[in-house]
């Protein structure tokens, strides 16, 4: 669809909001109607779900430059499935794009993680997850990333 073009960064908030008003105009909806049912309704991706799709379409292009835990050790433990965070304490890494990705794919359902071998799988599956369920999915992944550091 063409709503879900690329997005660069300098312009984000002019991008979402004439992708608001456009929602608007193709709906009949007031100016001032709000546009978070009008996504779910039409399948649209909010800017916050393209957002997480790219990078999990970086993670599933790119795997070899990612560790599972399950190379760390030959332990079959529950998080064997999950990928290896590093330990750094620079903020500029844990904010960069490669770290959450790592952060994401770690919070996505068990059932969806399995699929990232299949990458057309995978991210039509977490399409699905995001037109069905896009606030509360999304908020739930994203809530750690609002938290202050200790």
């Amino acid at each position: 669809m063409a709503l879900s073009s690329g997005v660069t960064l300098w312009k984000v908030k002019e991008y979402f909001r004439n992708k608001k008003k456009i929602l608007r105009i193709m709906t009949g909806s007031s100016s001032r109607a709000t546009c978070r049912k009008l996504f779910c309704e039409l399948k649209i991706l909010t800017l916050t779900s393209q957002y997480i799709l790219s990078l999990m379409r970086f993670l599933s292009s790119n795997l070899d430059t990612f560790t599972f835990n399950s190379s760390m050790h030959n332990i079959n433990t529950r998080l064997r499935l999950k990928l290896h965070k590093p330990s750094v304490n620079s903020t500029v890494y844990q904010q960069s794009s490669y770290y959450n990705c790592i952060n994401i794919y770690n919070k996505l359902p068990a059932d969806l993680a399995i699929h990232i071998q299949n990458k057309r799988q995978f991210l039509l599956q977490l399409k699905k997850i995001f037109n069905g369920q896009t606030l509360l999915f999304i908020a739930g992944i994203l809530l750690t990333f609002n938290r202050p550091m200790k």
